[in-house]
């Protein structure tokens, strides 16, 4: 005859695969848990960080009298609840003008499906609403995002 504790205890081993078997994602930090991380910025507009621009007067507004934008380091913190926070940094320095830091950064949502990567975020901070599409395997993030003149140019995170 089985004791007490013997029957809670094989009540309890029984319901325990149940309780995993009825939510919808098997892992204890949400249905984006497998990729959740912050991945690090390695390419940053088709080139390899740090990547240094040069302006010159009145081609673009950032640097009326021209200058340069150089962008050094950034990173793409994906959550598991499917929320998304990218920061990359630069540091301008208009035409005999001192330097100063600055970032550009996004919030947004992201979904995967299989190796396929969306990121989704409304307009804020002066950028215009975004929606790109890109891929995420094992330790890696591409996408390619069309700048202002539809020109395709392309990003890359490592976790």
């Amino acid at each position: 005859m089985l004791t007490r504790k013997a029957k809670l205890l094989l009540s309890l081993t029984a319901a325990t695969p149940l309780l995993f078997a009825a939510c919808k994602d098997n892992s204890l930090l949400g249905p984006y848990g497998d990729v959740a991380g912050t991945y690090q910025l390695t390419v940053f507009q088709g080139r390899t960080l740090p990547v240094t621009y040069t302006y010159g007067p009145g081609e673009t507004a950032a640097l009326p009298n021209g200058g340069t934008i150089r962008w050094t380091d950034g990173t793409m913190v994906l959550r598991s609840n499917g929320t998304f926070t990218e920061t990359n940094n630069y540091i301008i320095t208009p035409s005999g003008g001192s330097s100063s830091s600055n970032a550009f950064v996004s919030n947004g949502t992201f979904t995967v499906n299989g190796t396929q990567l969306t990121l989704s975020a409304p307009q804020q901070n002066g950028v215009a609403q975004r929606f790109v599409t890109g891929t995420i395997d094992l330790d890696r993030i591409n996408y390619t995002e069309n700048d202002e003149f539809g020109n395709p140019l392309a990003y890359e995170y490592v976790l």
